[in-house]
């Protein structure tokens, strides 16, 4: 097993081919799980809505790459062509057709911080002091990560379980396998251990009684969010829905806090006064949304 993580830690040669194949599996692979409802709200669906998995791909790459150069457009390319499979994949099987890719822009940002990160990432493997400065970043992030999948769990075992998991592993293995040098790998090792300690007793100290989740969003099926409307529960006792702005991805949502399991009815109202309802179940900390009708 440690040779094999050394071998994937730097002894690997990833053609120019190879990463396209790469690229082109994780983003087809990422927008199936995106639109698969068995697996909403699991660990199996995080993947399209967080960065954990998006990491270790980028660390894998720069890792085993030969130079800056060579570690930046790597970067670069595998997610020039991975981001955009994602919402490519679900486009014929989603209502909001093409125009998932409203939600793109946020995740081209990204892709444009590759060239610098991977450059910047690529002196990781110098073993040097200033190697440290350069992961600690990384493995606080994943940490933020980590706490949110935790206090999930914690909420609603086993919501995002095999997630904090997989956070909590790369935690420990990036310093383990990237660095050779002893000092460097205790480091590293401490690091981590004191960011899983710290994180997990705000996760222990941040569970939720209350199930949130974003269960609608401007364009989908046909309705446009913003300021002017608004939206309701039939049943008030199954939880809160509010219209919110991300900025992330440039759009209108609807936020939902869910009190308990059950069915009911969302209700959009727009500016004109004209009501557009869903039906809407949530049970075992997932939900349904059904245009009524359909």
């Amino acid at each position: 097993m440690t040779e094999k993580l050394k071998k994937l830690f730097g002894g690997l040669e990833i053609s120019w081919k190879g990463l396209i194949v790469f690229a082109v599996i994780s983003g087809v692979y990422t927008g199936i799980m995106a639109m698969l409802p068995p697996v909403r709200d699991t660990s199996f669906h995080d993947i399209a809505m967080s960065f954990e998995w998006w990491v270790l791909f980028g660390i894998l790459i720069i890792i085993n790459s030969r130079s800056a150069k060579e570690a930046a457009l790597k970067c670069f390319v595998f997610f020039l062509i991975s981001q955009p499979l994602v919402y490519l994949v679900q486009a014929p099987f989603h209502p909001d057709g093409l125009r998932l890719f409203r939600y793109y822009p946020g995740w081209f940002v990204w892709t444009l911080c590759t060239l610098p990160m991977g450059c910047i990432g690529y002196y990781l493997k110098k073993q040097q002091w200033w190697g440290l400065l350069i992961l600690t970043p990384v493995l606080v992030f994943v940490g933020f990560h980590y706490e949110s999948f935790l206090s999930s769990t914690l909420s609603f075992f086993p919501r995002h379980l095999l997630s904090a998991l997989f956070c909590a592993a790369t935690m420990l293995l990036y310093p383990l396998c990237i660095f050779t040098e002893k000092k460097l790998k205790r480091a590293g090792l401490l690091i981590s251990l004191l960011l899983l300690v710290v994180m997990t007793i705000v996760a222990a100290g941040n569970q939720k009684t209350h199930y949130e989740t974003y269960i609608l969003s401007s364009g989908s099926h046909g309705i446009t969010l913003d300021e002017s409307c608004s939206v309701s529960l039939a049943d008030e006792s199954c939880g809160d829905v509010e219209i919110v702005y991300d900025e992330a991805i440039g759009t209108h949502l609807v936020k939902a806090t869910f009190s308990k399991d059950g069915e009911t009815q969302l209700i959009v109202t727009g500016p004109d006064g004209t009501e557009t309802v869903f039906t809407l179940v949530v049970e075992n900390s997932s939900f349904r949304l059904t245009p009524q009708g359909s």
